[in-house]
């Protein structure tokens, strides 16, 4: 049996065709000088400038931004709690930090909190990502109804044609506060509102009246775009070079008044929400999660997540499985209430809003689907510090160590 850092070249290949994120590349690639060699470095995407609609209507130009999660964890600790986060990379090698909850940039970092991170000591795993569309202008435009042009806060979904993660060719599907669905295509640089005509037809080719339902959810899952609205009614969109092609899934859930889509291992997931609005928060009280069944494009009730977890917000919707400080089967949620204009995602500008609003693990809920629990997160799981800040002393500790 050959030693494991003389496996032939094709083998190597082999195995990083599995991979599921840049980050098992990376640490594939620093297991030793062979396999680093091997295997070429993960590249990061950044998008061009996007003119928004009509250019001439609206100075308004977008990028298409990445933002990552990761969970952190200690190497030496076992019962060290773990830590989530989110990052964008801005530039190369300029790294924005983010609440994973929020949308909101972290603009003074705590200052024990180390701007280089020693791996020897933390584990980093990557959960998941999501895309966000910033507006890059540097004028605006005060009598223009901004809310129009402020993509920031919709959900976008990518799906790249032809080849993997081409830049030159991909598409994005995004909710709109009109309540319609916006596409881009990059090849052609075009945009298109998807209306009701082009959304409302089943397979029966019989037009249904969506006029008063506005799409909340986008996501990519398998190549194909799903969007629901608030009542449950979801359509599947399939993009190819020279065609678009809209399924009407057989069944609307019309439970609860917040839908949330979510990719959990090979499954995609709907979530359906009951809640209550406060002034500030959006309560959930109940929940039902639906699977979708993709021979019978319908959604199938679902009784529990086994081991995964689920972390919802007006912004993100993502999974984990095996999370330190994290149980598993439970549904982690923090709605902000977007209505109270004090409250929306904006810059925080010194560390008493970023301790007093947006990291305060008391806005963070719970839903045990094992024990049927609603709670906040430091009544389910008082030791943990998924959402701390400033971070855990473990990870403002785990500095780089450099020679001297």
């Amino acid at each position: 049996m050959a030693y494991w850092s003389d496996l032939p070249p094709e083998l190597l290949d082999l195995v990083a065709t599995g991979f599921d994120s840049p980050s098992d590349t990376r640490h594939f690639r620093s297991v030793c000088s062979t396999w680093r060699s091997s295997i070429p470095q993960p590249l990061t995407m950044f998008f061009p400038t996007i003119k928004f609609l009509n250019p001439n209507v609206h100075h308004c130009d977008l990028r298409l931004t990445k933002h990552t999660f990761f969970h952190l964890s200690s190497s030496s600790d076992n019962d060290a709690p773990g830590w989530l986060t989110k990052r964008e990379e801005h530039n190369p090698g300029e790294l924005h930090l983010f609440n994973p909850f929020s949308r909101t940039l972290i603009k003074h970092l705590a200052p024990n909190l180390p701007r280089k991170l020693d791996l020897t000591n933390i584990k980093v795993r990557e959960l998941g990502s999501e895309y966000v569309l910033r507006n890059v202008s540097n004028t605006s435009n005060e009598n223009d109804n901004m809310d129009y042009y402020n993509m920031e806060h919709q959900k976008v979904a990518v799906t790249f044609i032809n080849s993997n993660n081409n830049v030159n060719d991909y598409v994005f599907l995004s909710t709109h506060n009109t309540g319609k669905l916006l596409m881009y295509r990059s090849k052609i640089e075009a945009w298109t509102f998807l209306d009701d005509y082009t959304l409302g037809y089943d397979d029966r080719s019989i037009f249904v009246n969506d006029w008063c339902l506005h799409y909340v959810d986008v996501v990519e899952f398998d190549g194909t775009f799903y969007a629901v609205t608030n009542s449950g009614r979801t359509v599947a969109i399939k993009v190819t070079d020279s065609s678009l092609t809209v399924t009407l899934l057989k069944s609307s859930i019309i439970g609860g008044d917040k839908k949330c889509l979510v990719k959990v291992a090979d499954d995609l997931l709907m979530v359906d929400l009951y809640t209550d609005m406060t002034p500030r928060l959006i309560k959930v009280h109940g929940v039902e999660i639906f699977k979708l069944d993709r021979e019978e494009q319908k959604w199938v009730l679902v009784k529990n997540l086994e081991h995964h977890s689920i972390f919802l917000s007006n912004h993100s919707s993502f999974s984990a499985v095996g999370l330190k400080g994290c149980k598993g089967n439970c549904i982690y949620f923090h709605f902000k209430n977007l209505d109270n204009k004090d409250s929306c995602c904006s810059e925080v500008k010194d560390e008493a809003s970023m301790d007093n609003f947006e990291w305060k693990s008391d806005e963070v809920g719970v839903f045990d689907f094992e024990k049927g629990f609603f709670g906040r997160l430091d009544e389910h799981l008082k030791d943990s510090q998924l959402f701390s800040w400033p971070p855990p002393g473990w990870v403002t500790s785990a500095r780089m160590i450099t020679s001297p």
